[in-house]
């Protein structure tokens, strides 16, 4: 009986996945697809929908396997939505470089991060579970405090301010608004498809525009 049952579950684990990996992975690959397929579930029918039969199904592994890895659905869309929404964004700008060289190669680190597909689907079904579901509202809310800030600004605009090269009293508010300046547009239209995608050349105009306004309201004053 427990041969039999370790070859059913062996066999399970080599379905073909609808996600189209391959077969016979080691536990990093299978955690890893486990993920893509709470992605792909997640993006296609929302949290509420979702559930661990058919991520199994998509991942093409059997549901004893996800639970070696995830204790329960809300487990398993936690480590999803902090590994792959916020996961850390690293970049680390030449001091010796202008402020605003170093401040557009940090910002576009940044988009070319923020604006993959995944990313985007991720964050557009984020958006709209938060809105009726108070479980994953919750849930967002609590991942956010725990992963601090994903985007680099604020240390980067901290080591500024403390080297006296910018005047910012509120490192979190000028943070989230020179996001707002460089990044927020564009990234509201990705999500809701209501202007034409920038080219890298138009979004990097765009920033380094926005980045120019933010800067010469933010030099200390004689």
């Amino acid at each position: 009986m427990i041969l039999s049952s370790q070859s059913s579950s062996q066999s399970e684990d080599r379905k073909q996945p609808c996600c189209g990996r391959p077969a016979q992975l080691d536990e990093a690959e299978r955690r890893t697809r486990i993920l893509d397929a709470a992605s792909a579930v997640l993006t296609t029918h929302g949290y509420h929908a979702a559930s661990m039969d058919s991520i199994a199904a998509c991942s093409g592994m059997s549901k004893k396997t996800l639970y070696q890895f995830f204790d329960s659905k809300h487990a398993l869309f936690e480590t999803l939505i902090l590994e792959r929404l916020f996961a850390p964004i690293n970049y680390t700008p030449l001091p010796s470089d202008p402020m605003e060289k170093q401040l557009l190669g940090l910002m576009t680190r940044i988009a070319a991060c923020m604006f993959c597909d995944e990313r985007l689907s991720l964050l557009r079904s984020v958006i709209t579970e938060t809105s009726r579901n108070p479980a994953v509202r919750q849930l967002v809310a609590d991942l956010f405090q725990l992963s601090g800030r994903v985007l680099p600004i604020q240390n980067w605009l901290t080591t500024q301010s403390e080297a006296g090269r910018l005047d910012i009293p509120d490192i979190s508010e000028a943070s989230d608004l020179l996001f707002g300046m460089t990044l927020g547009g564009p990234m509201l239209g990705q999500l809701t498809h209501c202007k034409p995608n920038r080219s890298q050349e138009q979004l990097e105009a765009f920033m380094a525009y926005g980045i120019r306004v933010f800067l010469e309201g933010h030099r200390p004053t004689a």
